[in-house]
């Protein structure tokens, strides 16, 4: 699951945060967000918790576990993993508690 919404997060993140106007920027935008929120409420919710308040997307949740102050965290190095991995994906600090 993760690995298709990196495939829809590059071109979503090109177009909110490239300012890219190209239709199907937009359509994959519009459908990452979709299945970012499905995600994080159902699978992602098992892994890591459900989701506190304010935090919508799964990148809102790795922002917080990802964070050195959550290194206690049994799953801290795999949380700090995904977003590496996201960030990697899509060309973009886009976890920005993590460095690249």
């Amino acid at each position: 699951m993760i690995g298709l919404l990196i495939v829809l997060l590059v071109p979503a993140l090109k177009c909110v945060e490239g300012g890219s106007r190209n239709p199907l920027h937009i359509l994959a935008a519009l459908v990452a967000f979709l299945v970012d929120i499905l995600i994080a409420h159902t699978t992602w919710a098992l892994v890591a918790g459900f989701p506190r308040i304010g935090e919508v997307t799964i990148s809102d949740t790795l922002e917080r576990l990802a964070s050195p102050v959550n290194s206690s965290h049994p799953d801290y190095d795999l949380f700090v993993q995904l977003a590496l991995k996201i960030n990697r994906a899509t060309g973009y600090h886009h976890i920005k508690s993590v460095k690249p």
